[in-house]
């Protein structure tokens, strides 16, 4: 197993090891805790080529035909028109695809990721609670994605037969986007809309700002650097 495989098993950016559940003896690399690369950022922007397989290869959006790991073709609809209404942005525009693709493989792998995190050996544990702090460990073992989105959709749909008819999927922007406003301006609600609401923002945010387009919109250019500090030119020359 490569460095990547392992890394797109486990997913979220977050590669725990000393997982009981998998041959470690193939990896490249010693039991401990590590991240994933972020050098394919500067590579990205900076337009250099990228070889198939490597630590920079960049996503390619799928074909017009992509298939979810996770939703349904219905739900799939829902999340991209959420990311879009998120993003203020269609939900056919790339960016939105991207990242609804991006949090359908999340969502698929995360009860994996639940179950390896709670296989950790009492040491590996420890060391990941070092590192990450124990409220994240304690989130990658007790947190269900999966839940969240399926019980989310289902009251997004009640919610929506409820005020106007509908499900959510086929309402007018207008009335999805009230529904959305009486979340977010009720998050401690807790029921299944506003925990939805929630992890979906959190993950579209995640989802735009190491997107390309994300990227570009905060000027990210890697390992760049200035001469002399913007606007100080006069001081420094």
């Amino acid at each position: 197993m490569t460095r990547r495989q392992w890394l797109l098993q486990l997913g979220e950016g977050a590669a725990l090891i000393g997982w009981s559940g998998i041959d470690l003896s193939a990896a490249e690399f010693p039991p401990g805790v590590y991240l994933a690369s972020r050098e394919h950022l500067a590579h990205a922007l900076a337009g250099h080529p990228t070889l198939a397989g490597g630590e920079t290869e960049l996503v390619e959006l799928r074909a017009a035909g992509f298939q979810p790991a996770f939703f349904s073709t219905e739900q799939y609809r829902a999340i991209l028109q959420l990311t879009g209404l998120l993003l203020g942005e269609a939900p056919e525009a790339p960016v939105v695809r991207e990242i609804a693709e991006w949090i359908d493989l999340t969502v698929s792998e995360a009860a994996a990721i639940r179950a390896a995190a709670r296989a950790l050996s009492p040491a590996h544990r420890t060391l990941a609670v070092h590192h990450y702090g124990a409220d994240a460990v304690r989130k990658l073992e007790d947190f269900d994605a999966q839940q969240v989105m399926r019980e989310g959709l289902e009251w997004l749909d009640a919610e929506g037969r409820r005020r106007y008819g509908r499900a959510f999927q086929p309402l007018e922007n207008a009335e999805q986007v009230a529904i959305l406003q009486t979340l977010s301006e009720n998050p401690a609600t807790g029921h299944a809309g506003t925990r939805l609401f929630v992890y979906m923002k959190e993950r579209v945010v995640h989802g735009f700002y190491t997107s390309r387009a994300g990227l570009e919109e905060l000027g990210y250019r890697g390992n760049a650097y200035y001469v002399s500090p913007p606007g100080c030119e006069h001081l420094y020359g």
